[in-house]
């Protein structure tokens, strides 16, 4: 196994495991009535219900996974013509296809992810005693763009800037 599809288990894994944590932390933690808009002095505008928050948190998940898994399984089924790689992974469809798979499961714990620490830090500014400030969750949409970015443009450049190996070290 490669390190890289070592790192993209672990991730995806845990990523299931945490979203799963922050899932039940935040159905027993959110109170009936959940803020989820602020104004700039940190007071809430708009509130959701917490059973309609969790439940949408959870088609998230399960759209989220059952999809992407779904995809990722059809992979090594296509023919080598309905791919569009260039004329260089022709002979390497081994490696291809646990590129293609890797990038699929990145993609599904990146999502995960961003989910978990939504969630996250959607119960640190419903809590009663913590105080709502930009810099309490100022860092999540920068780190989710920076986090999907990186996982979709991760897939055209190791395909098109980086040659398969020469060996097969695929089991």
């Amino acid at each position: 196994m490669r390190v890289g599809t070592f790192f993209v288990r672990v991730w995806r894994f845990s990523s299931v495991v945490g979203l799963v944590i922050a899932l039940l932390n935040s159905y027993i933690s959110y109170p009936g009535e959940v803020a989820v808009l602020f104004n700039s002095a940190g007071q809430a505008t708009h509130y959701l219900d917490r059973e309609t928050l969790f439940y949408a948190s959870v088609a998230i998940f399960l759209v989220n996974n059952i999809l992407i898994n779904s995809i990722a399984r059809l992979i090594p089924k296509l023919p080598m013509s309905q791919i569009p790689v260039p004329p260089v992974w022709a002979n390497h469809r081994d490696e291809l296809n646990e590129i293609l798979i890797n990038w699929f499961h990145a993609l599904m714990a990146s999502v995960n992810t961003i989910l978990g620490l939504s969630l996250m830090v959607l119960s640190f500014l419903n809590r009663s005693d913590f105080r709502v400030d930009q810099y309490t969750y100022g860092w999540l949409l920068p780190l989710s763009v920076f986090m999907l970015g990186a996982v979709i443009i991760a897939l055209p450049v190791r395909l098109l800037f980086m040659k398969p190996s020469s060996t097969n070290e695929f089991i």
